[in-house]
């Protein structure tokens, strides 16, 4: 996740396997999505999370897309609260985040506020800053009390963790955290405020442990774990999807295995795609990469996934909304909570059926 978004809660049912590769103008309707009918109590009762920039200004539409998804949404959460890089307080609230949750509660839904270790001096996800927050229990205490100061202003329902690339050092101090946390939330919105925490993804236990999760721990005071479930692939790294279908399993296999249980577990669903060669800002929309691609894109039931190799050089994969049906499925397999799309400003929150 980058800082800066909008969750996205509703409830929704699956969807079945197509075949394993196909092109794309043979794209069917078949098993790609059934058993999903109207409003948040419909379906399976998955869980469903998608995100958006919080940053809203006069006509770039975020309002129009929270509009649209909180009408099937349980909870929309509300990124762009960073931590401060001294670790001991908040950075000023983005313009434009109550407006969100006002917009979020208008349509029916429950606005969550996230908590990123974002910095602008770096432009990324900083470990120094998590370390700075984690390893102080005076900066735990207060921003754990500003934070949820900020959400009863804001007047949103509950609060996520959403602090990233951490490191081992951080395992205990994210817990801390996490316990501080849920106690200022219960105080201030009261015991039905939920408090969560994104996670990035790993295959193992240990993985999960080297980046600064002890999620068996966490669960003592989180009630969701969103899994991050894509980047398997990006800029940094060769060609490849962006979060397949068998990696997702292995992420989810290994978080259960290090105590989180499968119905308090969110599926990470890329909402975007990335190209490698050529010029230009490596990611981009699914309607971009369909476009860049061509007759050239190929679906993959078993990545549930679309690539595609262009004469150019450059190398395509992305993720839309049928693979978002893809991963609404295989939640609704593992008996998860639910899945997690990033981000609406890329993706419209698709339906689970096609008409």
């Amino acid at each position: 996740m980058v800082t800066g978004a909008v969750v996205v809660a509703l409830v929704l049912g699956g969807c079945a396997a197509e075949s394993d590769v196909g092109s794309a103008g043979g794209v069917s309707s078949a098993g790609a999505g059934a058993g999903a009918g109207a409003g948040a109590g419909a379906g399976a009762g998955l869980a469903v999370e998608a995100y958006v920039e919080a940053y809203v200004e006069p006509g770039d539409g975020s309002a129009g897309l929270v509009t649209d998804a909180s009408r099937r949404a349980a909870t929309i959460g509300i990124d762009g609260v960073t931590v401060a890089d001294d670790g001991a307080g908040l950075d000023d609230l983005p313009a434009g985040v109550g407006a969100l949750a006002r917009t979020a509660t208008d349509g029916g839904a429950a606005p969550e506020l996230l908590v990123s270790n974002y910095s602008e001096s770096i432009g990324d996800l900083s470990p120094e800053v998590g370390t700075a927050l984690l390893s102080d229990a005076g900066n735990r205490s207060r921003v754990a009390s500003r934070l949820a100061e900020l959400a009863s202003e804001q007047h949103v329902r509950g609060v996520q963790i959403d602090l990233e690339s951490l490191r081992g050092r951080d395992r205990a101090g994210l817990v801390a955290f996490a316990a501080a946390l849920r106690t200022a939330v219960h105080d201030r919105l009261g015991k039905d405020a939920e408090v969560s925490v994104a996670v990035m993804a790993s295959t193992s236990a240990g993985g999960y442990r080297d980046t600064g999760y002890d999620l068996g721990a966490l669960a003592d005071h989180v009630d969701r774990f969103v899994l991050m479930t894509y980047d398997q692939h990006g800029p940094w790294s060769d060609a490849g999807t962006i979060g397949s279908l068998p990696w997702a399993k292995r992420v989810v296999a290994a978080a259960e295995r290090s105590g989180v249980p499968a119905d308090r577990i969110d599926l990470g669903v890329a909402g975007y795609g990335y190209v490698w060669g050529g010029s230009g800002d490596p990611q981009l929309s699914p309607d971009a990469a369909r476009a860049a691609a061509g007759s050239a894109a190929t679906w993959s039931a078993r990545t549930g996934e679309w690539s595609a190799a262009l004469d150019d050089g450059r190398e395509l994969h992305w993720s839309d909304a049928r693979s978002y049906r893809a991963r609404v499925a295989l939640a609704e397999d593992l008996g998860l909570h639910g899945v997690a799309l990033w981000s609406l400003n890329t993706l419209a929150l698709p339906e689970t059926e096609t008409t």
